[in-house]
């Protein structure tokens, strides 16, 4: 019988690094931080990499961890035209974003059902794939923090204290109110339009503020904080079954 072996998933956002062990295909630590935890005692004997950054501070990223690694087998994954039952719509596959590509395989695999997916972090971003695993493509928003800080950087008078920032019923009396929940009124309804255009479709949530936004809609929900690290594991491993 075959041995699982380790796996050490890297998934690198635009602002966080996410690292997340698996042994014997079950999560067993996830951690988040700029470069990988030096005490777990755990060596991966595959490292899969995913990375929205730069190319540059991709290469530093993969340079520091096969340091820290360096007999572990290494897998940088980026978006294709179709893995684990997964099509993609993009005409250009790679250039579908990998933490979207992955988090759209680990839903098919979860709910095989028409599933809308939402990872609600740096950025909103929305796909759609049908139970037969089509991709039917996405969107993407600024998340709520992005809208906030564009918001402020483009105007002189808009200013508030970290501390103004307190919830209030009725409409908005303050500045700092005003922006905060001007920009989740404007996630809500984009996140509103959506489901009336999928009301049959399942929804699985990911990313730190997508739980809250789509309770506060009353979408019936399933969240999955490790999403991406999913779909990475899964892919990765139909890739190196592929190659033995």
């Amino acid at each position: 019988m075959s041995v699982v072996p380790n796996v050490l998933v890297v998934d690198a956002g635009n602002t966080s690094i996410k690292f997340t062990a698996w042994v014997e295909n079950q999560v067993v630590w996830v951690e988040r931080g700029d470069t990988c935890p030096l005490d777990s005692g755990f060596i991966p004997d595959r490292i899969y990499f995913a990375s929205v950054r730069s190319k540059e501070l991709s290469a530093l990223l993969h340079a520091d961890i096969q340091a820290q690694f360096p007999q572990s087998e290494w897998l940088t994954l980026s978006s294709q035209a179709q893995a684990c039952g997964v099509r993609n719509a993009y005409f250009e596959p790679e250039r579908l974003g990998i933490d979207r590509w992955l988090g759209v395989v680990a839903a098919h695999h979860l709910i095989q059902h028409d599933v809308v997916t939402v990872d609600a972090g740096t950025a909103i971003k929305i796909d759609i794939v049908k139970q037969d695993g089509a991709h039917l493509g996405g969107y993407i928003t600024p998340g709520l923090v992005m809208m906030e800080n564009a918001l402020l950087s483009k105007t002189a008078r808009i200013r508030y204290d970290a501390h103004e920032k307190i919830a209030g019923c009725g409409v908005p009396n303050s500045t700092a109110r005003a922006v905060t929940e001007g920009c989740q009124e404007m996630a809500l309804g984009f996140l509103e339009r959506i489901y009336h255009r999928y009301p049959t479709f399942k929804w699985v949530v990911t990313g730190g503020d997508a739980e809250a936004l789509l309770n506060s809609l009353g979408i019936a929900l399933e969240c999955q904080p490790n999403l991406v690290a999913l779909g990475a594991k899964l892919v990765g491993d139909e890739f190196m079954r592929g190659n033995k």
